[in-house]
């Protein structure tokens, strides 16, 4: 009974400590809810990074400067890409992430990282109501799978990022142990589940706003550091996932969104394609509009391209593919040997592809590379496209 009226007591509280103490963070800058923060390479894993604290940007205008986008380049140590899909705000609860992650989010991710238990420390949320949410979340994940996604649990800050006072701080530090204590029970005998201690904390002689007083390259660098080991493990062991599912109603949407905003031939797309087809030295380039039905397309260094059924279509297939489709030889593939690209001019023969993606993280159209030679295409070049492709969504988006 006392811990419910205390955890009341301290969700009224905190938002006004948030707000109107000396060291408030409420008006601190940080980056949107949702975005992707991309570390370099072919062959990206895919990483959701989702819940508050550290995740959320504290101080940082973008993503790619705060824990994501260190921990998309920190994670490099896999020898491969990284894309770390980002969803966190300040007041984003246990509750509220458990319903944002869809069986359509869990599937396209090889590994989760939750940054739990600062926000709900300071509000003195009971231990026993935190052992029933985190519980929650987990069986949520897993359930239905035989193989799921890795998940890293941060536990929450042990060190406060901000000091809103000794006693407060001491008191929400007490119940921050507490939660991570048992965390670490609930994930002991839960495969692919693993736990770190958080490493968000200001260095010595911070000033009163605590992290934000500090040089948050080191800060973040400092956090992502100590989670890449770890996370990188896990995307070493995770099962290969060659095709994955879409969502084409959110992608429908942001295709809608490209249409009514990007004109087709688009010059700073085409710009785009033609210093790829010149890096690459091939025939052409272009990139096609999946959507449900149709893939159309937006812009081409090739002379004339008609739209095509999205079931035949190999940029239709290419779109389930994040690491990239490639096919060597076109005539040698009897999902496309017949078609008429490949058996009238110009003899289509090689064929590349990388989705393009929304800003959250929604393939919605796809780069192609193409040429009338069979060629094979090594890890460096596909980086190439997977770079070019993310170029390409930026500017789609930047007009929208």
């Amino acid at each position: 009974m006392l811990s419910s009226v205390a955890h009341q007591l301290g969700k009224l509280a905190y938002p006004l400590f948030e707000r109107f103490s000396s060291s408030a963070w409420d008006n601190a800058p940080r980056p949107a809810p949702r975005a992707v923060s991309r570390g370099p390479g072919h062959d990206p894993d895919r990483v959701l990074l989702t819940g508050g604290s550290s995740a959320v940007g504290w101080g940082v205008i973008s993503h790619d400067l705060g824990l994501a986008g260190h921990l998309a380049r920190t994670s490099a140590i896999t020898g491969r890409g990284t894309d770390i899909e980002v969803h966190a705000y300040p007041r984003l609860d246990i509750p509220a992430l458990q319903e944002s992650l869809t069986q359509t989010v869990i599937s396209r991710c090889d590994a989760i990282v939750l940054t739990l238990g600062g926000r709900e420390s300071f509000e003195l949320m009971p231990v026993r109501r935190w052992r029933e949410q985190v519980t929650s979340l987990l069986d949520h994940i897993v359930a239905g799978r035989e193989a799921g996604p890795g998940v890293l649990v941060v536990g929450a800050e042990e060190i406060s990022p901000v000091p809103l006072g000794r006693v407060v701080t001491s008191i929400a530090m007490r119940r921050a142990r507490a939660f991570n204590a048992a965390t670490r029970e609930i994930i002991a005998t839960r495969p692919r589940v693993g736990y770190l201690l958080s490493r968000f904390a200001p260095p010595a002689g911070a000033g009163r706003r605590g992290v934000l007083d500090s040089d948050l390259t080191m800060v973040y660098d400092t956090a992502a550091r100590a989670i890449a080991p770890t996370l990188a493990g896990m995307l070493d062991a995770a099962p290969d996932r060659v095709r994955r599912h879409v969502d084409d109603d959110a992608r429908h949407d942001a295709i809608v969104q490209i249409r009514a905003h990007v004109n087709a031939d688009d010059p700073q797309v085409m710009a785009l394609l033609s210093a790829l087809r010149e890096v690459l030295g091939v025939y052409g380039t272009a990139v096609y509009l999946v959507d449900r039905d149709i893939v159309s397309r937006l812009a081409s260094t090739l002379e004339s391209v008609p739209d095509f059924d999205r079931g035949h279509s190999i940029s239709g297939e290419a779109i389930r593919h994040p690491a990239g489709y490639v096919v060597r030889d076109l005539a040698q593939e009897p999902r496309f040997a017949d078609r008429a690209e490949v058996l009238l001019p110009p003899h289509l023969r090689f064929y590349a592809g990388h989705p393009v993606e929304s800003p959250d993280g929604h393939p919605v159209a796809v780069l192609a590379v193409v040429d009338p030679e069979p060629r094979d295409i090594t890890p460096t070049e596909l980086a190439i496209v997977r770079t070019y492709a993310h170029r390409v969504g930026e500017v789609l988006f930047s007009s929208s």
